[in-house]
């Protein structure tokens, strides 16, 4: 698959660029615009049974929905094209999301944040595998960068606009998902399908060259695992800056927009980091920036050294998210991009959902603070190990080149 000189200098226009990776951004900001809202919310629900349980739903409930729809999206993707899900996706996501300023009923909400996880599904594994039909080579390297910054950066400013917001009213946030309809009518008039080549083949050919999941498997399962250990830090940072530092609360929303910050700062640099480390070196330093931030969160109990953690943590995935998109699509071949990145889509947020589930027993049993340090264990071992496999891989390559 490869562009006309015109259509490649209109996706190196700023204009064609924005509108892409603002589509990109908006997606993932649904659980950050909402998320300083979740304590009033839960209060103003409070006669409601089990809303306690019922209000964490109202964050994790689209990342559910997106971890089981993610293949099935891919598959569809693949198949039929990507802009013609992706459009009115982006008008169900604002729609979804924005309807929430309106709605008085916990499970009215719980069910327009059900919609939300399964159009962002489709905008979110969409608009990457868009990507990578506009961008090939280095070029895909910098977009990638790009998509990266404006994510990490977006999230930052939601995270504040959303803490503002949140403090006039909890309703206020869901306003900003409308947001979505001026860029989604941005991106309609900038976005285009890119023609794919069609080859008619046998069944056998179709297997040999087909979707084959366990070619993906180690990215998927690093994607998991990074998604695990850094969730533990929206989860249970609160009751640590509260219960231990004995911070306010207002404080929990600017410290992880630092982190955010520092996770598109990063991203703006994948591109000359990836050609000068390569992947596998390059995952050996994000688990040692993972390493140095969970440590210091647990072992020195101190704000400003808090956050210099989350800064350092912050940069250790911004680098490896960014870097498992690099190193899939450098996998996959082009008629089954959409299917390996929904698959990675869905692992991603697999890993939000289960975070709890691997943090809270921990807590329960060893402390917040070596819940941290067991999670700075898991990243030491992931340092190790890639950086067996990085020299391994350059012992190799030197063989084959003598």
């Amino acid at each position: 698959m490869s562009l006309s000189p015109a259509l490649m200098k209109k996706t190196d226009s700023g204009v064609f660029q924005t509108s892409l990776f603002l589509l990109s951004t908006m997606t993932v900001l649904g659980g950050a615009i909402i998320s300083p809202s979740l304590p009033d919310l839960e209060r103003h629900f409070a006669y409601v049974p089990h809303i306690d349980l019922l209000s964490k739903l109202i964050l994790t409930l689209p990342a559910l929905f997106i971890m089981i729809m993610a293949p099935f999206v891919g598959i569809l993707l693949d198949k039929y094209g990507r802009l013609k899900f992706i459009l009115p996706a982006m008008a169900i996501w604002s729609i979804s999301g924005g309807i929430g300023y309106f709605l008085n009923d916990i499970y009215s909400l719980l069910i327009s944040r059900a919609v939300l996880g399964i159009s962002t599904s489709f905008v979110m594994d969409g608009v990457s595998v868009l990507l990578s039909d506009y961008f090939q080579g280095s070029r895909r390297e910098k977009a990638l960068s790009k998509q990266g910054f404006f994510r990490s950066f977006g999230g930052a400013i939601m995270l504040i606009i959303g803490g503002y917001l949140a403090h006039l009213n909890w309703h206020f946030p869901f306003l900003v998902y409308f947001l979505g309809l001026f860029i989604l009518a941005f991106a309609a008039l900038n976005l285009f399908e890119v023609k794919r080549e069609h080859h008619i083949t046998h069944h056998a050919t179709d297997k040999k060259s087909g979707f084959r999941f366990l070619t993906f498997v180690p990215v998927y399962i690093l994607t998991l695992v990074n998604m695990i250990m850094y969730y533990t830090i929206p989860t249970q940072l609160p009751f640590f800056m509260v219960d231990i530092l004995h911070e306010k609360s207002a404080r929990v929303g600017e410290s992880l927009a630092l982190s955010a910050f520092a996770m598109a700062f990063i991203a703006l640099f994948y591109a000359k980091l990836r050609r000068t480390f390569g992947i596998y070196l390059l995952y050996a330093i994000s688990f040692f920036f993972m390493l140095a931030g969970f440590l210091l969160i647990s072992l020195i109990h101190s704000y400003p050294v808090l956050l210099l953690a989350l800064v350092l943590s912050g940069i250790g995935i911004g680098i490896m998210l960014v870097n498992n998109s690099s190193w899939l699509f450098s996998l996959a071949e082009e008629k089954i991009k959409a299917r390996a990145y929904g698959f990675l889509s869905s692992f991603l947020f697999m890993g939000q959902f289960i975070s709890p589930f691997f943090s809270q027993p921990l807590v329960r049993y060893l402390g917040l603070s070596n819940m941290f340090l067991v999670t700075a264990f898991i990243a030491f071992v992931g340092m190790i190990i890639f950086i067996v496999v990085s020299v391994k891989s350059k012992i190799l390559k030197n063989k084959a080149k003598t």
